[in-house]
């Protein structure tokens, strides 16, 4: 059997409706997700709007017809937490735009961001947001420091000049993104640098010394999830050199994988710390749902949270990337002095190259449609080993890496990039 008769076969068509009441198109994926307790949903590419539009339709889906229980996504661990007793009631509804003022953030997620609190309002079970990322995308140590250091001073005053240090210097280096982190990085002298990375590695010790003492006056959660906090510092202090290598040439191999492996981290701590079984939606880039190596040009360039995430739990992880066939992407470039410290082009989309997935499923003359690869036969021929990744492509073996894909037909990005 070849690719194309499987698409025709199994393929699952869906109409992109704005935020529409009506679930059915949804309804074939329960068998393929089945008793999954995570579930992550991807993108080729950041800020578009079709996206995110396709996400909240599933988010309700999974939601309402599925029993998922928490959403997951790309954004600062400590910031989740903010937007969480948000959705639980906390605030006004018009608080949501001060929350997300430090990224591009679409009036798409916005609009789900109501709908979960609008949701929790009368539901049984409440829903919880999860941000499961490093702190202010990977820019700023804010505000996990602040936290940390709030936390030093009514639990251990005697170590409390460890975190004074590190906030010194961390307010020298406060920024929005890892890539304008990066470029920014000279602004730091070598001690500093040196001394920053010391002092957070100094702190978490110091945490882990004290556990038992930490554990009993404040309980387990409190004391794990402040050591999640300085994680997140320490896994970003990588992460901003590992980036400052990147862009210059000089980055060791599976280096940027530090903050995948972070994610996958918190991902792990919300299914350890919750009193009952929980099932999470997870949304980020399809690079990092993924569940085997990004490879560029045969360099290792990251291990993605997904492969984390599948080498944890196995079959309880699904990576369900989306993609689109033609119309517009975002195509992102480090630069110092814009507003997140890089540059979004609005890319046209030219006609899919050979090989790609995104290709193979228009030539079964299919649009928006989902195509499965769990339990895809083994004598499946010419299964499609190219998928895009924002305006270019990456090599791989796509039946590996995603349990399945969204193939959306036309793509935008959002005006929030140029508003």
């Amino acid at each position: 059997m070849r690719f194309e008769e499987w698409v025709k076969d199994r393929h699952i068509p869906f109409k992109l409706n704005h935020h529409d009441d009506n679930n059915d198109d949804f309804k074939p994926l329960s068998k393929i997700i089945g008793n999954t307790r995570v579930v992550a949903l991807g993108e080729n590419s950041h800020f578009i709007k079709e996206f995110f539009l396709l996400r909240h339709n599933l988010l309700r889906f999974f939601i309402e017809d599925l029993g998922f229980t928490t959403f997951a996504f790309e954004f600062g661990f400590a910031e989740g937490h903010i937007i969480n007793n948000w959705i639980h009631g906390q605030g006004t509804d018009d608080e949501i735009d001060r929350f997300l003022t430090h990224f591009y953030y679409p009036e798409e997620l916005k609009t789900t961001l109501l709908w979960l609190r609008d949701y929790n309002k009368a539901a049984k079970t409440k829903i919880t947001f999860l941000g499961i990322d490093i702190p202010r995308n990977g820019g700023s140590y804010f505000p996990n420091i602040e936290i940390v250091h709030d936390f030093f001073r009514t639990a251990d005053k005697e170590a409390l000049h460890i975190i004074n240090d590190a906030l010194n210097i961390a307010k020298k280096i406060d920024y929005f993104s890892t890539s304008q982190a990066a470029l920014k990085l000279h602004e730091l002298t070598d001690s500093d640098k040196c001394h920053l990375t010391c002092q957070i590695a100094r702190a978490k010790v110091r945490l882990e010394a004290m556990a038992p003492i930490h554990i009993e006056k404040y309980g387990k959660k409190k004391y794990e999830t402040i050591l999640h906090y300085i994680n997140g510092m320490i896994y970003l202090d990588y992460n901003i050199q590992a980036m400052a290598g990147f862009i210059s040439g000089a980055g060791m191999q599976g280096d940027m994988g530090a903050k995948d492996k972070y994610m996958a981290d918190s991902v792990l701590w919300h299914l350890n710390n919750q009193q009952s079984e929980q099932k999470l939606i997870v949304v980020a880039h399809n690079a990092h749902i993924q569940k085997t190596p990004i490879l560029y040009d045969g360099f290792l360039s990251c291990l993605p949270m997904g492969q984390r995430l599948k080498d944890a739990i196995g079959d309880d992880y699904m990576s369900l990337g989306i993609t689109s066939y033609s119309g517009h992407t975002a195509a992102l470039y480090p630069e110092a002095d814009t507003k997140y410290g890089f540059r979004v082009d609005n890319f046209q989309l030219q006609e899919p190259n050979e090989g790609s997935v995104e290709k193979a499923i228009s030539d079964c003359g299919v649009t928006n449609s989902f195509v499965s690869f769990r339990n895809i036969p083994g004598d499946v021929q010419s299964i499609p080993n190219k998928i895009r990744f924002d305006s270019i492509y990456m090599e791989t073996e796509l039946e590996k890496a995603f349990d399945g894909i969204f193939q959306i037909e036309k793509s935008s990005v959002s005006e929030v990039v140029y508003g």
